[in-house]
């Protein structure tokens, strides 16, 4: 592989949760690229079963991100495809680090990845949570509801794509959730502010790890 890394993302874009969840990772593809990953996208439509596995059997990627709904055992693309599956596919994880932003899959694709020899999986035991702002629907960046829990949420792949362990990359999220739900149990200037709290307390309940915390990337 000649010291080659690849970052594997799916982006695809099937309904307004995803849509954050694909505008929000713009930053992390980014990162990506400075830090010397060479970066695939699975956007939109090409966010497949097909095409995820046909480019996690090469070598060279070392850190996959999924973006898409989930439940304990499934990942699903576009159009809510499920495209990676406990007991399926999960053994193209070999070798890999996974970061699951999506609903539930710890517990069970977590583990099972785990079983089939990826390094590490980081996901989410409960449900993926944030609030939204209707008016800023199209556009998730200026969307201040979400963003806390959309930027705690980047720390994970931002830390890991810095040289960090998977269990530095959880701890650091954690501590940045904690900071910001006290910041929001105490706003009065936004009715919705105990509800972004609330989500936040909910994502650093459900995130966790499967796998050695040391290993890095």
């Amino acid at each position: 592989m000649n010291g080659e890394k690849g970052f594997l993302i799916t982006t695809p874009d099937d309904d307004d949760t995803v849509f954050y969840c694909n505008i929000w990772s713009k930053e992390i593809i980014d990162l990506a690229g400075t830090k010397g990953f060479k970066t695939t996208e699975l956007q939109g439509p090409k966010a497949t079963r097909a095409n995820l596995e046909s480019h996690l059997k090469r070598p060279v990627v070392r850190f996959v991100m999924f973006n898409g709904h989930g439940a304990s055992d499934i990942v699903t693309g576009t159009v809510k495809e499920v495209i990676m599956k406990a007991g399926e596919n999960e053994a193209l994880l070999k070798g890999k680090v996974v970061y699951a932003r999506s609903c539930y899959t710890l517990a069970v694709l977590g583990a099972s990845s785990i079983s089939a020899g990826a390094d590490g999986y980081v996901g989410y035991s409960l449900p993926f949570a944030f609030v939204s702002d209707p008016a800023e629907g199209a556009h998730p960046l200026d969307d201040e509801l979400a963003a806390p829990c959309f930027v705690t949420s980047n720390i994970i792949p931002a830390t890991l794509l810095k040289g960090n362990s998977v269990s530095e990359a959880v701890k650091k999220s954690k501590s940045e959730m904690r900071k910001l739900m006290e910041h929001w149990e105490t706003r009065t200037d936004r009715i919705e502010a105990p509800m972004v709290a609330l989500c936040l307390n909910w994502n650093r309940l459900g995130l966790g790890f499967e796998g050695r915390g040391e290993v890095k990337l």
